[in-house]
């Protein structure tokens, strides 16, 4: 019996031993896998494809464009530099007629932003974010897309609001 009881605890003690041996190792092998995926990109910002423009003249462009793309932020800003970026990679978007206006932080005094906002009431729901991006339709707000964001998200943006067809 003494032999039974030695053996049945050899054999446990080598199974967990065994166990725990074999869990760690796939564990670490997971855990160097994750890590390439973690690296981040630095983006520059890209304005060549757009006009710059200032709250004065935006309720003027949007009026008189039949359509306008408005890209609202702060250049310095990790996020407007990949809204940017990812913008200015979107094929054709050359043709389109895109806007960069620089967010400033005293932007809401002005009567010009008054202005807009009174056309404009659903902006509200958009100026507080920068970046931002806007699409007007014949002198009406299509969408709008706040906030640092994927290529593939402002693809379908840009589909849903009908600037980019498939």
């Amino acid at each position: 019996m003494k032999r039974f009881f030695i053996s049945f605890l050899v054999t446990v003690i080598l199974g967990a031993g065994l166990y725990f041996l074999i869990t760690s190792f796939l564990k670490n092998n997971s855990e160097e896998r994750e890590e390439p995926n973690n690296i981040e990109e630095n983006y520059d910002f890209d304005d060549s494809y757009s006009t710059r423009t200032t709250i004065e003249e935006l309720e003027s462009l949007i009026s008189n464009n039949e359509q306008i793309i408005i890209l609202i932020g702060k250049e310095k800003e990790e996020a407007t530099k990949k809204v940017s970026s990812i913008l200015g990679s979107i094929e054709n978007i050359d043709d389109l007629n895109v806007y960069y206006l620089e967010k400033e932080d005293q932007i809401e005094k002005t009567t010009a932003y008054q202005n807009l906002l009174t056309n404009y009431p659903e902006l509200t729901n958009y100026l507080n974010f920068a970046p931002v991006i806007l699409v007007f339709r014949n002198n009406t707000l299509i969408g709008g897309l706040p906030g640092e964001i994927e290529e593939k998200n402002l693809l379908n943006f840009l589909e849903y609001t009908e600037v980019r067809k498939t």
